[in-house]
């Protein structure tokens, strides 16, 4: 075991919750500083934390809370990915936790993209003079970023929220721009207007694909570096709760292994690793 955190992963209850640990990274480099990231949700049900550990013969030590972010008062849209871009910052998806209009709000951290520091500081350059990099997100549960800092978020859609369908309108924005506006609440899946709303907002950016009435349930992404697997090389794949793991192509996708179901990933070796809630797969 490399280390341990108090979290929690249902409600005080017993009931259905999206808490728990939800991201693991690497720091780029690792091998001067020996530093390995998680984002938990906290016990306490009022936090969700970004803490840091010095790795040490295959110990997590030195822990240090670097982040500390709201979890919101139900069950979900708690976002949790974290990954590092070619900056070396530390970027992190966060959901709206079923506060809509957090999510347009800029000076609000939930339904965001943010980023930080290796040391958990907002990074310099970020648009908002905040931790903010781009809003407008429901419930990003994907983050991938390339090795040429493209960014993808899967987002799951809006079921009922606001007025919006039950189900459906899953979606992938590949290429999250610096500063950018994703729509939400404003508009669902491929820019559809909600509730009063007549416009997505000026500016704002839909998704390069969305389920539409179909329901997915989108989670972790993956650029496939051009020496992957035949098929992935690449290609933004991304694992989907119902579908399995999906590639997008263009504008559509394609069917991959069914059973990603919740993380994908790819070694320095070039091999893809996927998972579902109980295996750790290879795709050579």
């Amino acid at each position: 075991m490399f280390a341990r955190v108090s979290t929690v992963t249902t409600e005080p209850g017993g009931s259905y919750s999206e808490r728990g640990l939800l991201g693991l990274a690497i720091s780029p480099t690792f091998t001067r500083d020996r530093h390995v990231y998680a984002f938990f949700s906290g016990s306490d049900y009022a936090h969700q934390y970004v803490i840091r550990w010095t790795d040490c013969a295959g110990k997590g030590t030195q822990p240090r809370i670097i982040i500390t972010l709201p979890a919101g008062g139900d069950c979900c849209h708690k976002g949790g990915r974290i990954a590092f871009g070619p900056d070396g910052m530390l970027y992190v998806s966060l959901g709206d936790e079923h506060t809509a209009s957090s999510a347009q709000n800029k000076g609000d951290v939930r339904g965001k993209l943010l980023r930080y520091t290796p040391s958990g500081r907002p990074a310099p350059g970020n648009p908002f003079g905040n931790a903010v990099y781009a809003y407008g997100f429901r419930n990003p549960f994907g983050l991938a970023i390339s090795s040429s800092g493209r960014i993808a978020i899967t987002s799951n859609g809006p079921t009922g929220d606001a007025g919006s369908p039950s189900t459906g309108y899953d979606t992938v924005v590949d290429g999250v721009v610096r500063g950018g506006g994703y729509q939400w609440p404003n508009c669902y899946g491929y820019s559809h207007p909600l509730g009063s709303h007549t416009s997505c907002g000026a500016g704002q950016h839909g998704p390069t694909w969305s389920s539409e009435s179909s329901t997915v349930v989108p989670t972790g992404a993956w650029y496939v570096d051009s020496s992957g697997p035949s098929g992935y090389a690449g290609h933004l794949v991304f694992c989907t709760y119902a579908r399995g793991m999906l590639i997008l192509s263009g504008g559509s996708v394609r069917n991959g292994p069914s059973r990603c179901r919740l993380a994908v990933t790819q070694a320095p070796n070039h091999v893809l690793y996927y998972s579902d809630a109980s295996h750790i797969y290879r795709l050579a």
